[in-house]
């Protein structure tokens, strides 16, 4: 078999060709993209125009071989091209994650100590809170009430009072009404009844002083500390603070204007007897903003009427629009 010179380069590029394809097949690495190409060009310009047709299949060969091997080059490279956007994607993903997850962390962390300052700040202004309520009542409140009494033959004394002998009275007495103590309580109860007699009697002699006058039947109580409700004393503080003499007639209401430090409160008494026996019930309108909206009732379980009473005492009508 005679070579000639394109029989001999056909056979090498066919050779090269064939080692390119063992290699794309045996190991992962390729050359850059162009190099087939490039070859290519070079077998073309070798390949000449006067060859036989036995040549021309050897160096159709090589070149089909070149060809596929710089497909395969170029597929391999987009596939490392995008392996390497890949992986560089994750990398950034993954230092975002940590980024993200110390953020996260810090902020629990920052979150943990402000609600652990905040729930501390709470139990102190809580603590300071009720220390402060402890000094200034809270909302506490007191509210007097009568008891009748028979009249007694001898002297009665209760405290520092002394009971008129041979008549009926009221014992007055002021009970304190929530978990902190009162202190500076002052009370005025005024009786509408005792007014009208002061009145009529002063227009008998009308050179007096009115004002002197009306508050003449007011009685005023000063009660320099009343104890709170508690375990040991679930009413509250109950103490005798005075008599008072029974009405003329079945009814009788009396207004009670409370101040202390914490505030002020009115109580509004109502008195009636039923069958020759005197009943009691009371509301209290105070001193919290809450305590004006539900006034406070005390009554004698076996007076329904007076609770009725009672329950009209702080309903205000709105007034009408013009």
């Amino acid at each position: 078999m005679k070579l000639t010179f394109h029989t001999v380069w056909g056979y090498f590029f066919v050779a090269v060709a064939a080692a390119g394809t063992v290699v794309l097949l045996t190991w992962s690495w390729h050359p850059p993209v162009g190099v087939y190409i490039a070859a290519l060009a070079l077998l073309t310009v070798l390949r000449g125009e006067r060859i036989g047709p036995k040549d021309r299949s050897i160096w159709t060969g090589a070149m089909l071989c070149l060809v596929l091997l710089e497909i395969n080059s170029i597929y391999k490279d987009r596939k490392e091209h995008d392996k390497e956007q890949a992986d560089a994607r994750n990398e950034q993903l993954n230092g975002f994650r940590e980024i993200a997850s110390g953020i996260e962390q810090g902020l629990r962390q920052n979150q943990d100590h402000f609600d652990k300052t905040m729930s501390r700040l709470d139990t102190t202004l809580d603590r300071v809170g009720d220390s402060i309520k402890t000094q200034t009542g809270g909302d506490s409140f007191a509210f007097i009430t009568f008891t009748p009494e028979p009249a007694q033959a001898f002297e009665m004394h209760w405290n520092n009072f002394l009971a008129p002998r041979g008549e009926p009275y009221f014992l007055v007495s002021v009970t304190s009404h929530g978990k902190y103590p009162l202190r500076s309580t002052q009370a005025i109860m005024m009786d509408d009844e005792r007014r009208l007699a002061a009145m009529q009697e002063y227009n008998k002699h009308p050179n007096g002083d009115w004002i002197k006058t009306i508050n003449s039947a007011d009685t005023e109580y000063q009660l320099p500390y009343l104890r709170p409700q508690s375990t040991e004393a679930p009413q509250g503080e109950v103490d005798v603070i005075g008599i008072y003499p029974m009405p003329r007639g079945d009814s009788k209401k009396l207004t009670i204007n409370f101040s202390a430090p914490n505030g002020y409160w009115n109580e509004a008494l109502h008195l009636g007897r039923v069958n020759g026996i005197w009943h009691e019930c009371l509301s209290v309108l105070g001193p919290t903003v809450k305590q004006t909206k539900h006034s406070f009732i005390f009554c004698d379980s076996d007076w329904p009427e007076g609770k009725k009473l009672a329950e009209k005492d702080w309903v205000f009508t709105p007034p009408k629009k013009q």
